[in-house]
């Protein structure tokens, strides 16, 4: 596209500018007020998002036969020494509506356009279980790529998807086939979606870090205070610039039209911020005729960094039948055959390297994933990247009844705490518990200043509520914080090499919960 050289008035800026942020901005619905969300939540009528962020049920979109839906954005590599990054667009079309169409994803920065890609490749996956009602065939899925934009997060990018094909087998009949047999015509379109590359190296990082979502009012209501977190005005000088989710998403249970129920609620969010994730136990979900292990979840998400293709096994059946109600759908307690895909993954984020474990793969000596991770953490630049972050599902440490002394994380805390210990890993990140705590730093079981600080987030707002309670009325000597009363996230502000601000952000719903803000200091970074 050949630019103009015409210097713009600033009449002639302004036009722009209006007719820009007509596109950017969706036109509020009269139907404010009521859930706009796809599906009905679970427990609840309304989503916490604002009702106009659903526009997707408005004119136009609504009457597209091939509308892009449930997208997502996750960063695609590191930061690059030249300051360039790759962005990854998920999305989905419909499986029967949408056969041999042709999605382009559009985008620019400002006010400017940059390039195109086509979607290539689609994914789909089939999957029986008892909830599936017969065979479930998953719409098209669509990972693509947006190779090399300015990092920095200093302008805004934009992105836009456009689908054009033949129309619909369902809609070509007699005449109508034989006129417009051979023709394109434009079968859905998105508005344009903003959204902020990475930060640089070195520069200050905010995450927001939360587990054990679902898919009700309250999970929404967590979501959106992470949304409006992410808008930068005058007074939020430091947005947040990407999600990590702590495994357990959709609570889908076996249940696969829960997966897109779900990535089509939270869409409001995960369409701008970039959204990492971990395995949870919610994600094995083994089809119950194949036994594969992680369907939805490999299908769904493509994480950062990514080393190959999922290398899995099925489990088998007498595995099975010794499983929590011998079901593979959700165990709280499961090991598995399960290496590199989105099981574990790492990348560099500002200030942050993020580490990202399975806790239901492999984790003793020895394993793929300690190989990995020990490579990882030998070969991190403190320099570079002085602070240490590590995720996985099943915490290492509880206050709480309900997960103690499972097979996963005692397996993980014998072989890989001393690695994280050795290698001065600042922070700690789980869920799993229905609940949150912070440690004191902490080693074998002892607070140690130089040792790592443990965070459980599971209090996202799920349907099965709150961890049922606490192991010992007072807490132990390595807690820090802790409560039950809450849902809510973790805010984490990362201004500098040695210190970092974190929040656990309360959703406000009950009276009882507690406010925890604390100032980490960075006691292995050396200048």
């Amino acid at each position: 596209m050949k630019r103009s050289s015409i210097t713009p008035t600033p009449v002639r800026a302004m036009f722009y500018l209006a007719a820009f942020l007509a596109l950017l901005i969706p036109k509020l619905s009269s139907e404010t007020g009521q859930q706009l969300a796809p599906y009905p939540l679970e427990n609840s009528e309304h989503s916490a998002f604002p009702a106009h962020l659903y526009y997707t049920r408005q004119e136009p979109y609504r009457s597209y036969e091939c509308f892009p839906k449930r997208i997502h954005l996750a960063q695609a590599n590191n930061v690059q020494d030249d300051h360039r990054v790759s962005m990854t667009v998920s999305f989905s079309l419909d499986y029967e509506n949408c056969r041999g169409a042709q999605p382009t994803v559009f985008y620019g920065r400002s006010f400017r356009y940059e390039g195109t890609v086509k979607a290539q490749e689609p994914k789909q996956f089939n999957y029986t279980s008892g909830k599936s009602d017969g065979l479930f065939q998953s719409d098209w899925i669509f990972h693509v790529e947006l190779p090399r934009l300015k990092a920095g997060g200093f302008e805004q990018y934009w992105y836009r998807i456009v689908v054009d094909g033949n129309p619909s087998k369902a809609v070509l009949t007699g005449r109508r086939l034989h006129a417009l047999r051979g023709m394109q015509k434009r079968l859905g379109e998105t508005k344009p979606h903003p959204f902020r590359t990475p930060p640089l190296p070195g520069a200050p990082t905010t995450l927001a870090l939360v587990g054990d979502l679902g898919q009700t009012e309250n999970s929404t209501r967590t979501m959106a205070h992470i949304w409006r977190a992410t808008q930068k005005n005058d007074f939020n000088d430091h947005p947040i610039s990407q999600l990590l989710i702590a495994g357990d998403m959709a609570y889908a249970d076996s249940d696969p039209w829960r997966w897109p129920s779900f990535l089509d609620v939270m869409e409001p969010l995960f369409r701008s911020t970039p959204l990492h994730v971990a395995a949870g136990n919610h994600e094995i979900e083994c089809d119950s005729i194949t036994r594969e292990i992680f369907v939805p979840y490999e299908n769904y998400f493509r994480n950062p960094n990514r080393i190959q293709e999922a290398d899995k096994l099925p489990v088998s059946d007498d595995y099975r039948k010794t499983l929590w109600r011998g079901s593979c759908s959700a165990p709280s307690e499961f090991q598995s055959h399960y290496d590199y895909g989105n099981a574990f993954y790492s990348y560099d984020h500002g200030l942050v390297k993020i580490i990202v474990l399975s806790s239901y793969s492999n984790t003793t000596a020895g394993s793929v994933q300690y190989q990995w991770l020990e490579g990882e953490l030998q070969s991190v630049d403190r320099k570079r990247t002085p602070w240490l972050l590590v995720s996985f599902h099943s915490p290492l440490y509880t206050t709480f009844l309900g997960h103690v002394n499972e097979a996963q994380s005692i397996a993980m805390k014998k072989a890989m705490e001393p690695l994280f210990v050795q290698y001065s890993v600042n922070l700690v990140v789980s869920g799993h518990d229905h609940a949150y705590m912070r440690t004191h730093p902490l080693a074998y079981g002892q607070v140690d200043p130089s040792a790592p600080i443990y965070l459980t987030l599971g209090a996202g707002g799920n349907r099965e509520q709150h961890s049922e309670g606490y192991r010992h009325e007072n807490p132990e000597e390595w807690v820090a914080a802790r409560t039950l009363n809450d849902y809510g996230y973790g805010h984490l502000y990362i201004p500098n090499a040695t210190h970092a601000m974190f929040n656990w952000v309360r959703d406000g719903v009950s009276k009882d919960g507690i406010r925890d803000h604390v100032w980490i200091s960075n006691t292995h970074f050396k200048p």
